[in-house]
């Protein structure tokens, strides 16, 4: 049986040490059928590092003798392309760049990186170059192109660049300004050097892999050549996981009977990519899936920690982008996806840092970096329809909102929330957690949300509620309709799931009437959600009505 290939980004140990790889190689003659210099985004963790390290055998001249050993199991090996070992590849990873605010030492870091990238084809290739390693980075490429193009190789180079972008991220958490003074100096002219070279004809291929376009339209004008292909429908899934591609995962490495609940707990978790609004195809995390894959060959059981922890999935970065440069729209954003999972608006691919942040360059700078993604199109509103993608990503986003509680001296009290998770584990009973939540939405008070409602209540149960043995979903589908909130069991301790429709009544519009119309109202609907067959007894059923930040009213169905 081959190996788990969890935290594996080098292509050659990958195969000759027993791995398993998803083929992914079909994509290099689209690829060489498109266009010669050509920018890919992803977020990261979706495999962007492996792929480009399997170009890089794939094309590199001195790889021809490792053709049949390294992609005999391959697409690419009963179709290779006119490209096969037809490059000498010069390869750069910036992943490594300094999360430093200074700017010598981000501007230091990049050239570390690009001696790193020089130094590699040197010593592949055997050639003899001496060259100053303290000049900027932008001039030590254009003298070594100088020097590759007077040795008039056999081969032209393909360069090889991945997370292009990478010091974008520190940036972006803040500093702007930093940003545009080391892109649109040092980094732009290194990019307008290599242009040269591709014109020139020395550089024959240029591909490169990150996370946002910003850096890419900052250096517009000195690297106007790439095209980005991102959003191309043809290379949805070039990246990331497919659901055939996982199930045949689950087939060749899971046992028969937990194939089902685990495929099903990946697209919970770790599902619902869509980099085309046109495409079907959703896509996993690559490296999440391996997480759990290899944690389930060690000890064949699914890990309790959904989230593999050497996988910082940083919550102060969605509230950086959100507030970032203070813009304005901070309140409302923060309100919708908060509330509703989702939002609508334009997909920017070109930012202007000349001007003040846009709602739109924000809704998409959090899909750049994974934390919403498509989910299809508005033709009315003649815009992107985007949500959070996952259960990992909400739980970012929740994180995210108990940091902000923290800041306005809300403290959530763990003996509370101990006490509230017992009572549900052994009696069903929710009158601690209603209680809870009434007396955090009290202490409040209206000095987080534009407007106060039920998806307010329901996001403070979510809150509230996170603990190991429990797993609660918002909105969930059940017969035709969505509950609003189901809590299930993730412990034997546990003996039951609940299921709770919430209403409420403004305090304004209260009475005993409204109340026992919502209740019936609430009766009616949860009856008819409970009939689902994928609900498992037993399961508690309650309406729970609220007006204003008190809980009114709890009724067992």
């Amino acid at each position: 049986m081959k190996k788990i290939p969890y935290g594996i980004i080098d292509y050659k140990d990958l195969i000759l040490e027993g791995y398993k790889y998803v083929d992914k190689t079909m994509y290099l003659e689209k690829l060489e059928n498109y266009k010669k210099t050509l920018i890919y985004l992803r977020p990261g963790r979706f495999g962007k590092s492996l792929f480009t390290s399997m170009m890089s055998y794939y094309y590199d001249v001195k790889s021809v003798d490792l053709f049949e050993s390294l992609f005999k199991e391959t697409y690419v090996y009963k179709h290779p392309t006119s490209g096969k070992n037809n490059y000498y590849i010069l390869k750069f990873d910036f992943s490594g760049i300094s999360e430093s605010k200074e700017q010598d030492e981000l501007i230091d870091s990049f050239r570390n990186c690009v001696i790193t990238g020089i130094d590699d084809f040197l010593n592949s290739y055997k050639i003899e170059y001496e060259y100053n390693k303290e000049i900027p980075a932008d001039d030590m490429i254009k003298l070594f192109l100088s020097y590759v193009k007077g040795l008039e190789l056999d081969h032209k180079l393909y360069i090889i660049i991945d997370e292009y972008d990478n010091f974008t991220n520190a940036i972006l958490e803040g500093d702007t300004g930093l940003f545009k003074n080391v892109v649109t100096g040092i980094v732009k002219s290194f990019y307008a050097n290599i242009k040269i070279y591709v014109k020139e004809g020395v550089v024959g291929r240029f591909f490169a892999t990150g996370i946002c376009p910003i850096t890419l339209n900052s250096m517009t004008t000195g690297f106007n050549i790439a095209t980005d292909i991102s959003t191309d429908i043809e290379f949805n899934s070039m990246i990331g996981l497919t659901h055939d591609e996982v199930k045949k995962l689950l087939e060749d490495l899971v046992e028969e009977k937990d194939r089902e609940n685990i495929y099903n707990l990946m697209i919970e978790n770790y599902d619902g990519y869509l980099f085309n609004e046109d495409s079907n195809e959703k896509v996993f995390n690559a490296t999440l899936v391996m997480y759990l894959l290899d944690y389930y060959e060690r000890f064949k059981s699914i890990p309790k920690q959904i989230l593999d922890n050497n996988i910082t999935v940083n919550y102060e970065k969605i509230g950086n982008l959100i507030k970032l440069e203070d813009n304005k729209y901070y309140e409302s954003l923060l309100d919708e996806l908060l509330k509703t999972d989702g939002i609508i608006g334009e997909l920017k691919t070109k930012f202007n840092l000349e001007e003040s942040f846009s709602k739109e360059d924000i809704i998409s700078l959090l899909y750049y970096f994974g934390y919403l993604t498509i989910n299809g199109f508005d033709r009315y509103a003649n815009s992107i329809i985007f949500k959070i993608p996952n259960q990992v990503m909400k739980d970012t986003y929740n994180n995210y909102f108990k940091h902000i509680l923290s800041t306005i001296n809300v403290e959530l009290d763990n003996a509370r929330l101990g006490e509230s998770v017992k009572e549900i584990e052994e009696t069903g009973k929710i009158e601690n957690i209603c209680k809870y939540v009434s007396d955090t939405l009290k202490e409040i008070g209206n000095r987080l949300f534009i407007k106060f409602d039920e998806k307010y209540i329901e996001l403070m149960y979510y809150t509230l509620l996170r603990h190991p043995d429990l797993n609660r979903k918002l909105e969930y589908p059940c017969n035709n309709g969505y509950v609003d909130i189901l809590i299930t069991r993730n412990s034997e301790e546990a003996k039951y799931d609940i299921m709770i429709e919430l209403k409420y009544i403004k305090k304004s519009e209260y009475s005993e009437k409204i109340l026992n119309s919502k209740i019936e109202e609430g009766k009616r609907q949860i009856e008819e959600y409970s009939k689902d067959k994928s609900l498992k007894s037993p399961l508690k059923k309650y309406v729970v009505v609220f007006s204003g930040y008190e809980c009114k009213k709890i009724v067992e169905v």
